[in-house]
């Protein structure tokens, strides 16, 4: 819109001719520049106003260039890149930079070549691959179409998680391939590990500080212009609770939810948020932050021939070290960088350098081993502190959300798998849910926060079909997405594929389900118990037994959603509902990869894999 309204008269000497004249030859920034300049100045008076004209008139060859814009990107699964690239905006914004913030799904590829300030936040998911709004781009700049980007300036910020042997391995490929185009850093790449908030924050501060020294001594083009944005920036305000500060939620129930015999342990446990001001939504998660098992803190100390009561520092705390190994470090799960420190620490064992340095050889290692098996396996002389400085902090577990806050005010029910497993001579036990299952009863308390997860919620317009597919725990959150549906009155339907292996034992919810199915609050529920014939059924297959109607809800507009292991679900679905829209529409298997991408891309197709 134009700055003078076409009813308001211009001032003496700023008709349209000599408005011509002054701005001819401006670059569009240069124009934003001005623009922004003169409404500014109006609070010091019109005089002064003038006065700048009769500058700019005077010195018109010589026209203030513009500062670099700076656009911030984002690349999320869960939307924890969203929160940073938002909080980092609007310090951006506090700092007088102009800057966009956007969603990498709708970012334009072809726009990369114009951008002169660039800062990346992207996750990565599993083991090395990038989310689903970040694969457009990712596939185009490592490919020979993209450009030479020699004007660009940048940083990445990868989010990642280390219980991963490809940690941050998206930002990375970004990062690299950024520079190998020729584009130049602002700063150093900054990878964070689950816990993130801090060095998110850190490096959000490094990067405005080098750009705005920029921008002051000329780098970037200019002195640094008001804000900007392409979307609403309001940070998002931080939580409550916490990691490092989380709610003590009271355990008001829990039930196995498997029958005599089952090869499962699952339970359903409800917690208390009575006064905690938590609130979530169907779709997001619980993070439990639990305690390392008596016996597994024994044999470590066993192991390392150390005493429980020696004391150390965590980040400037005194802590035992029985205690820290109990409630502050990570036991259960060996990563990379765990490796790597210790290998240092012990250098006369050459076979573990080989392990670290050695991609396959590192991953098949640490694949159900602890930290008992590294210590027994390469034994070493250690202090207290030096086995604490090896150590990973430990960790919080995400769980989806089986429960509707409309439905169950002040309350939050979990579906939890109880992981138990023997490898290397050993018995070992998932730290999460084994803390869960064995050492919380009723009445006992958890330490939670609520993690949000804003890709994979329910449709805005309630009259949208929804097609939910699930294995095992898996189907905890549809539990929430039904409750939601029909305490609010959604018109949509929903149908639910549901896989486990045995009917009479691991049929989670049955009667919930059941009635659900009998009210109609549920149009379809089909079910595949693996192990109930001689030949394995799983919910993929009875994807393709009702191909014809899965697609007719597709192209009615239905969003799908998928839940459970990425690895033996998440694949064998993506492969399941190609197969369904190559039959169902007569079309090439590249015609219907592009329609699973474009429903991924719209968002209609979600996934909450792990």
């Amino acid at each position: 819109m134009s700055l003078l309204s076409q009813n308001q008269a211009l001032p003496l000497g700023l008709d349209d001719t000599t408005l011509q004249r002054l701005t001819t030859g401006l670059s569009d920034q240069q124009l934003i520049w001005l623009s922004g300049y003169f409404y500014g100045r109006t609070s010091a008076g019109r005089s002064e106003v003038q006065q700048a004209v009769q500058g700019a008139t005077q010195a018109q060859p010589a026209a203030p260039a513009a500062a670099a814009k700076l656009t911030i990107l984002y690349g999320s699964q869960t939307g924890n890149s969203k929160k940073v690239a938002q909080q980092t905006a609007e310090k951006a914004k506090q700092r007088g930079v102009q800057v966009t913030v956007q969603d990498v799904n709708d970012y334009a590829t072809r726009a990369l070549k114009t951008e002169q300030q660039l800062l990346l936040v992207v996750s990565t998911q599993g083991e090395g691959e990038p989310p689903v709004a970040a694969e457009e781009l990712h596939q185009f700049l490592l490919s020979n179409r993209a450009p030479q980007l020699p004007d660009l300036r940048y940083s990445v910020l990868a989010l990642g998680d280390k219980s991963y042997v490809q940690f941050c391995q998206t930002g990375r490929e970004f990062d690299e391939r950024l520079a190998e185009l020729g584009a130049q850093r602002l700063l150093e790449r900054v990878e964070c590990d689950v816990d993130y908030q801090e060095a998110a924050q850190t490096w959000a501060d490094r990067v405005l500080e080098v750009i705005a020294a920029e921008a002051n001594t000329g780098h970037a083009g200019g002195s640094g212009s008001q804000a900007t944005a392409a979307e609403t920036l309001t940070a998002p305000a931080p939580a409550q609770y916490s990691h490092h500060n989380p709610f003590e939620a009271t355990v008001l129930e829990k039930i196995q939810l498997n029958g005599r015999g089952s090869s499962k342990e699952t339970y359903h446990i409800e917690l208390s948020l009575a006064d905690s001001g938590l609130h979530y939504e169907p779709g997001d998660a619980l993070s439990v932050v639990p305690r390392n098992g008596e016996a597994l803190v024994a044999e470590v100390l066993q192991t390392a021939r150390l005493d429980g009561t020696a004391p150390i520092q965590l980040s400037g705390v005194e802590f035992e070290l029985g205690t820290a190994l109990t409630q502050k470090l990570e036991l259960s799960v060996l990563t990379r960088d765990v490796l790597e420190r210790y290998a240092a620490t012990a250098p006369q064992h050459k076979q573990l350098a080989e392990i670290v340095t050695d991609i396959p050889q590192l991953q098949r290692y640490v694949y159900g081993r602890d930290v008992a098996d590294l210590l027994r396996e390469f034994p070493a002389e250690l202090s207290a502190e030096q086995l604490a400085a090896v150590l990973r902090p430990l960790p919080a577990r995400a769980y989806s959300i089986a429960s509707s806050l409309l439905v169950h005010p002040d309350e939050v029910h979990l579906t939890v798998g109880a992981v138990r497993y023997a490898a290397h001579g050993r018995t070992k036990h998932g730290v999460c849910s084994s803390h869960l299952a064995d050492r919380l009863d009723i009445d006992h308390t958890a330490r939670v926060f609520v993690e949000r997860n804003e890709y994979f919620k329910l449709p805005q317009d309630a009259a949208t079909d929804i097609i939910m597919v699930g294995a095992g725990t898996g189907v905890a959150p549809f539990r929430a997405f039904v409750e939601e549906r029909v305490e609010l009155g959604a018109e949509g339907r929903n149908w639910l594929f549901f896989g486990n292996p045995n009917f009479t034992t691991d049929f989670l919810y049955q009667t919930e389900w059941l009635q659900h199915l009998k009210r109609g609050t549920l149009r379809h529920l089909d079910v595949a118990f693996s192990r109930d014939q001689a030949e394995k059924i799983y919910v993929q297959h009875r994807l393709l037994e009702k191909s014809r109607d899965v697609y007719g809800w597709l192209e009615n507009g239905a969003h799908f959603y998928v839940c459970g292991d990425k690895a033996r679900l998440g694949s064998a679905i993506q492969e399941a509902l190609k197969q369904v829209v190559q039959r169902e529409a007569g079309c090439s298997a590249e015609d219907a990869a592009d329609y699973l991408r474009a429903l991924k891309k719209q968002r209609r197709y979600l996934e909450d894999v792990y």
